[in-house]
């Protein structure tokens, strides 16, 4: 694929982020055999767009962590994106900001030293958690229905559009990362609960996965940069009105209302 149309895709994407309109998949018609390798470059095209825009990287952020995720998309690793400065939210989560918005409780972790590799494991992972800290991902897939296959979800940098982190922070050995435990009330009504072991079995083995994934480039995951771990749950539908409530058996509580 020519680095023009690597470029062309890149745009589109974010064209349609920033006009709150859907598009069709790119697999769908126009390049069906869209490769994983592709698509990264049409993610990396796309951050560097935004880079350039002004727009500051503030954390990766890992996908499909669900190995039942991994069955229905016909996938055996993990996906990776990053999220911006521009996507914090601040207060409430404004509604008109995004097409279909959905939210995921996550499990946030930051790093004591760098990490580079391509053999790293959950242990050398977790000898290096400086803290955790809870997080509520705001998705927004920029495909009609939220209908993609692995490219395009890529390409769509993730799915990345807000982020909430909590202030407070967790030493490691205050918190058991595979048992702990998250509801998600909407409107005082529990809507899905989940554990951290629902991350690849732990939330350190998809940290692991995202060195290892970096660490073929040749990049590296950063000292002090928030980690987003992945989904503990489905991600959930939020409308206007919404009054959210992500409560975990250890790490803060977050609350947010969606206007």
């Amino acid at each position: 694929m020519e680095d023009e149309l690597i470029h062309e895709i890149a745009s589109e994407l974010i064209t349609a982020e920033e006009n709150k309109q859907s598009i069709e998949r790119f697999t769908k018609h126009r390049y069906p055999d869209l490769s994983v390798e592709q698509a990264y470059h049409i993610q990396e095209a796309l951050i560097q767009i935004k880079r350039m825009e002004g727009d500051t990287v503030v954390a990766p952020k890992m996908g499909l962590t669900s190995k039942a995720k991994w069955d229905q998309m016909g996938v055996d690793q993990p996906i990776y994106g990053y999220i911006f400065d521009t996507m914090k939210v601040d207060g409430d989560i404004e509604f008109s900001n995004y097409i279909h918005p959905k939210i995921e409780p996550e499990i946030g972790i930051v790093l004591a030293s760098d990490m580079q590799g391509t053999n790293i494991t959950k242990e050398d992972v977790l000898e290096n958690i400086e803290y955790a800290f809870s997080a509520v991902e705001v998705i927004d897939s920029r495909y009609t229905d939220f209908d993609f296959h692995l490219g395009d979800v890529i390409a769509d940098n993730a799915s990345s559009k807000g982020y909430i982190f909590s202030e407070e922070r967790v030493l490691p050995d205050k918190i058991d990362l595979a048992n702990e435990k998250v509801q998600v009330t909407i409107n005082d009504e529990v809507v899905v609960e989940g554990i951290g072991s629902n991350v690849l079995d732990h939330p350190a083995e998809s940290i692991a996965a995202l060195v290892n994934m970096l660490g073929e480039k040749g990049q590296t995951v950063k000292k002090g940069e928030p980690i987003m771990t992945g989904g503990m749950t489905s991600a959930v539908l939020i409308k206007p009105g919404d009054v959210i409530k992500v409560t975990y058996s250890t790490l803060p509580t977050i609350e947010v209302a969606v206007n």
